[in-house]
């Protein structure tokens, strides 16, 4: 009787493993097309706008995750990622504006670097910067505006396709935990039956 319930036990774990493993196969080809369009669009996005529109060059001063990841372990020791982001669409588009008035002060900044002999133009500009350095984690959420204020569709494409690569990459990291776990449950099963045949035998 035991050896009948631990061999069920053993074909459970095992068609869980084999669903699991095809699942983890389709969420990889997912990721690694996700990925590759994102290039594809960042690409295209660079011929569109320029390599010097579309570079390191314009990554913003301060930077803040836009993702957050929790881990939380089952009971079967498995752990699961899931991916939450930091920001609200619906917020976002709410403050479509003064995102732009962010755009503001890095263009005098950079017009001041381009240049110095213009004391008075630059000069009332840099006042108000302090204040904007409170506001900016709210403002500038969107790594767009680092890039104007008009951007190619492909750019937007890009980060879509990112941003759908991140939300797989925490599903592709549970799934692997959770062969893990099988694995090995499977492999204690497997030896606890082998054990119970040997003091039969």
């Amino acid at each position: 009787m035991a050896e009948l319930a631990l061999s069920q036990e053993l074909d459970e774990r095992l068609l869980h493993l084999l669903g699991a493993l095809e699942t983890l196969q389709g969420k990889r080809d997912e990721f690694n097309s996700r990925v590759e369009q994102g290039w594809f669009s960042l690409s295209k996005s660079r011929f569109a706008m320029g390599c010097k529109s579309v570079s390191a060059l314009q990554y913003g001063a301060h930077m803040e995750p836009l993702v957050r990841v929790c881990a939380s372990q089952g009971e079967g020791g498995q752990v699961a990622f899931q991916v939450i982001p930091e920001w609200n669409p619906s917020t976002e588009a709410a403050e479509g504006s003064p995102s732009v008035e962010e755009i503001g002060p890095q263009d005098q900044v950079l017009r001041q670097r381009k240049g110095p002999g213009k004391t008075a133009a630059p000069g009332p500009p840099l006042g108000p910067a302090p204040k904007s350095d409170s506001q900016r984690g709210a403002l500038s959420q969107d790594p767009l505006t680092w890039f104007g204020i008009l951007v190619s569709q492909s750019l937007r494409q890009a980060q879509n396709s990112f941003k759908e690569g991140i939300l797989l990459a925490g599903e592709i990291a549970s799934l692997q935990s959770d062969i893990e776990v099988t694995q090995a449950q499977y492999r204690a099963l497997l030896e606890r039956k082998r054990q119970l045949l040997a003091r039969e035998g």
